[in-house]
């Protein structure tokens, strides 16, 4: 018998990805706290709807479905053969940790996390707001659904380097993060039905949730073969998204001038904000108080910054590293950058002052922005393959879903993703005399 949290009774929410979404009780007294009720107001894809208007979605419909999906994905892996093995408390940490992988977010999608010396990320928050006994989940999750608050920050936050994560945690945070997993497979179709693009459109949802299965020696999610082309389909679409919606060169426009714009703000030495200004907020509430404390501290730049992301007045692409000029030195001062935000301001900065003594007129120090993706980014395919009797190799089964008996997709991505989708841009104003500028001469100040 499937545990009663697993049935489809409880209130139903009508979601426009799948359908009807019931909650038992317990968990639907988490969707109602203060906390998780703030993810309405927090958009899932920050800046992508200056390209794609529909793009308004929230945390808080893509935490429903993550919940839904990851219903089915266990009843399946409790259904295995063998099947995946959980005690009663394991399966409430679990569904509770799926409702709220996403509650510690910030305003404006992963923007903010980018500025790594000021922001912890989103599962380090999601971890401080769990364990807050004077915060709206912890009396939830400790006397309604009787579960210890701790475990559910563990599945969530589970790369913490402050602490050891116990094997049943890791387990259950393995089936919630990895190559295929319930957040991904939600936001991906979510984020391409709301975006008006027909990648998601590819992914038999249906045969990739009837192929799921227990690995019992990795102890983890894996997937019969019945179940290939599904996740090929997954993993493309993954690829495209981020080549045409999630790294779109206006999308990380407005995102670079949103970072140095709070940048600016929080490097001032007047500056009254705290980190913790930015940990309960919504978007529209962060937005008034930014600008309350540019007027007041002047920051005539950061103002400006802000203001373009707002009327949609953005930086153009002054110039891009070709993959044929991603030589090591060049690589490696730019990681340097994407680790050390306030490295790339200070560079913003210097070639500001160099390019406008080029120009003859002086540049006040954020017409030039570096954008630099994630540098761990890369198509993920970590699932390993069940094919039973019928093995296409002499390989003992499972197999890696990367060998080339399965699939070569990865292998064939791995290079457009690099060279087609994480593309390094320096942004600048428009201002027609710099961009050309910066076309002819930006790259040799690149060091």
């Amino acid at each position: 018998m499937d545990h009663p949290l697993l049935l489809e009774e409880g209130k139903a929410i009508r979601d426009p990805v799948w359908g009807y979404i019931h909650f038992p009780a317990p968990l639907l007294a988490l969707v109602d706290t203060e906390d998780f009720q703030r993810l309405r107001n927090i958009t899932q894809l920050g800046y992508v709807h200056l390209v794609y208007p529909g793009a308004r979605h929230s945390r808080f419909e893509h935490s429903l479905g993550v919940f839904h999906l990851a219903k089915q994905f266990l009843v399946r892996l409790l259904r295995s053969d063998p099947p995946l093995q959980l005690e009663d408390e394991d399966i409430r940490v679990f569904l509770a940790a799926t409702l709220l992988h996403d509650v510690g977010h910030y305003p404006f999608s992963h923007t903010l996390e980018e500025l790594r010396s000021f922001f912890v990320g989103h599962e380090r928050r999601a971890r401080l707001l769990i364990e807050d006994p004077k915060g709206s989940l912890y009396p939830v999750l400790r006397d309604q659904l009787q579960v210890d608050p701790v475990r559910v920050a563990n599945v969530i936050d589970y790369h913490a380097r402050d602490r050891e994560i116990p094997p049943r945690d890791l387990l259950l945070a393995n089936i919630l993060s990895g190559t295929l997993d319930p957040d991904k497979v939600d936001y991906l179709l979510r984020d391409s039905l709301f975006c008006g693009v027909p990648f998601g459109e590819s992914v038999n949802r249906d045969r990739l949730i009837a192929s799921i299965k227990f690995d019992p020696h990795n102890k983890r999610l894996a997937i019969t073969s019945k179940g290939v082309s599904a996740v090929e389909a997954l993993v493309f679409t993954n690829y495209l998204m981020y080549r045409n919606v999630y790294w779109h060169h206006a999308v990380r426009s407005a995102t670079a001038m949103c970072k140095r714009a709070v940048q600016d703000l929080l490097v001032h030495p007047d500056c009254q904000l705290q980190i913790s200004d930015f940990h309960r907020v919504t978007e529209g509430e962060l937005v008034m108080t930014l600008r309350q404390e540019q007027e007041r501290l002047g920051l005539e730049g950061s103002a400006q910054l802000l203001a373009g992301t707002i009327s949609r007045r953005l930086h153009k692409v002054g110039s891009f590293i070709y993959p044929g000029e991603r030589k090591e030195g060049l690589m490696s001062f730019l990681s340097d950058l994407y680790q050390n935000p306030e490295k790339r301001r200070a560079k913003e900065i210097e070639l500001c002052q160099l390019f406008g003594q080029l120009l003859g007129r002086p540049l006040q120090g954020h017409e030039i922005l570096i954008d630099i993706p994630r540098f761990d980014k890369s198509p993920e395919v970590d699932l390993k393959v069940f094919y039973g009797q019928h093995v296409p190799s002499e390989k003992p089964d499972p197999l890696s879903f990367d060998e080339p008996e399965v699939s070569r997709l990865r292998e064939s991505l791995l290079s457009n993703f690099e060279d087609q989708a994480k593309i390094f841009r320096i942004f600048c104003s428009d201002d027609p005399e710099l961009r050309a500028l910066l076309e002819q001469q930006v790259k040799r100040h690149l060091n």
